[in-house]
């Protein structure tokens, strides 16, 4: 069976919910530890320029962007089937727009010149002027957010979970910036926001599953990948009538449409496309798969 190998570090509000997934769906994997900031030489020496957390490689197919890996998680690798909906869709648009709530409560002891000049080019957001001053309406906000949760999406449940006693996508979607933001941030010991006012948000987060992955150190993450075969289904031709308008095998460079534009470009040689997905191959033969939406592809 080709390796599934999750890099992230502690931190990563999305790696915590990648994880979070692989661990609902009783999946084996095993992790890489990255550095919180750049540079990140385990990925540099697989020739990965990619600078966002998590990635996912499964044999020599690596997956970028943590709503890729979760489709990839769900279609393929998942051991034990998780609950979806319709509204699932939904739900991973409220949780992404609370993390980005969310990060107005990064505690001003971590917002050093250093860890804002790591992420300025990703989220521009943290360049504001005043961020330091915003602390406690981004708190104020938080609390309002875990009322919904409380009051609205929890309503109707006996618990722990969204949908009753079995862990869904829906949790997924919602839970993880709430844990990141409780923990991580420091919110949950913050008046107002504990227990006593949100039972229910704390026993969602109290009943998640844990992931206890092996670690393993650089050198046998490239042996495992470079020594695997691709395990990708496609695609490894080009889709009739893609808009991008670039043949298989052409240079290009893969980039964030919400990042600062030419900011940490990942090039590759086109190998193929679909509908939603573009695949790049890099050093070594190492395949990078992207989805369509959310990036920008060009020929270098």
């Amino acid at each position: 069976m080709a390796p599934v190998i999750h890099f992230d570090y502690d931190f990563s509000p999305y790696g915590q919910k990648t994880k979070l997934l692989l661990a609902a769906t009783q999946t084996p994997f095993q992790k890489s530890d990255q550095p919180i900031v750049l540079p990140r030489p385990d990925l540099q020496a697989l020739g990965i320029a990619y600078r966002r957390i998590p990635l996912l490689a499964i044999g020599k197919d690596v997956y970028v962007d943590s709503a890729h890996i979760i489709q990839k998680i769900l279609s393929e690798l998942a051991v034990k089937p998780i609950k979806r909906s319709p509204a699932d869709h939904a739900y991973a648009v409220w949780g992404d727009t609370v993390f980005s709530e969310a990060l107005a409560m990064i505690p001003s002891e971590m917002l050093t010149e250093g860890f804002v000049k790591d992420r300025e080019a990703i989220f521009p957001f943290l360049t504001r002027p005043d961020l330091k001053t915003l602390r406690p309406s981004a708190v104020a906000q938080f609390r309002s957010r875990l009322r919904q949760v409380e009051e609205e999406f929890l309503a109707g449940s006996a618990g722990p979970f969204i949908g009753g006693s079995e862990i869904s996508l829906a949790d997924i979607h919602v839970v993880w910036t709430l844990r990141w933001a409780l923990k991580n941030l420091g919110i949950g010991e913050k008046e107002g926001a504990g227990r006593e006012q949100f039972p229910k948000v704390w026993k969602l987060v109290e009943s998640l599953p844990e992931a206890a992955p092996e670690v393993l150190d650089a050198s046998t993450v490239k042996k495992r990948i470079l020594g695997s075969e691709y395990t990708a289904k496609g695609p490894v031709e080009v889709e009739a009538g893609d808009a991008y308008g670039i043949e298989k095998g052409a240079s290009v460079n893969v980039e964030s449409f919400d990042s600062t534009p030419g900011s940490f470009p990942q090039a590759g040689k086109l190998v193929g496309t679909t509908i939603d997905e573009v695949v790049i191959e890099i050093k070594d033969g190492i395949r990078l798969h992207f989805p369509k939406i959310g990036y920008i592809v060009r020929r270098q």
